[in-house]
């Protein structure tokens, strides 16, 4: 096995610190809307508490989630059966620089650059009670899962393509 090596470029190194800060993100407040009330401990509570009282997140409700938005508990559902695990692939193969990165690090980016289309038309245009500040601060607060998995999906294509068309052009010689 190679040694381990630490992120070689700058958006290499913006990719491993998302991933790795995502696996806390997502067993410590992501999954806390899926719990029932009383499974949830209280400082998880306290911070769902923040999340939905202070900073008005109409999707990390608890107890009492709007029908409307099931859609969102959905994805909250894929994120930890799904994501979660991919997390820790991410994070060791961009820790060591694994050169077969690149394809599974551009479907991530694809799945939740979509995936993150209806969560902030929803925050800008959906019907939920919230004044253009609290709209404003939502979208701050979720505008960087579009960004960094579009910035993923824009650094993971060109080795992909490169890849494609290298074995395109060796099966026509074969």
């Amino acid at each position: 096995m190679a040694p381990l090596q630490p992120a070689r470029t700058c958006l290499d190194a913006v990719f491993l610190a998302y991933f790795a800060s995502h696996i806390p993100i997502t067993l410590l407040v992501d999954v806390v809307p899926l719990l029932p009330e009383s499974a949830i401990p209280g400082p998880l509570r306290a911070l769902n508490g923040f999340l939905t009282g202070v900073l008005r997140d109409p999707f990390m409700v608890v107890g009492r989630p709007r029908a409307d938005l099931a859609w969102f508990r959905s994805f909250l559902v894929c994120e930890l059966v799904f994501q979660l695990p991919f997390f820790f692939y991410a994070v060791w193969a961009l820790w060591t620089g694994c050169p077969r990165r690149h394809l599974p690090l551009l479907v991530y980016g694809a799945h939740v650059s979509t995936t993150m289309v209806p969560i902030l038309s929803m925050l800008l245009c959906g019907a939920i009670d919230r004044t253009c500040r609290e709209r404003a601060l939502l979208v701050a607060m979720y505008m960087p899962y579009l960004v960094i998995p579009l910035l993923i999906v824009a650094v993971s294509y060109p080795p992909c393509a490169r890849a494609l068309a290298a074995a395109h052009a060796k099966r026509k010689t074969e």
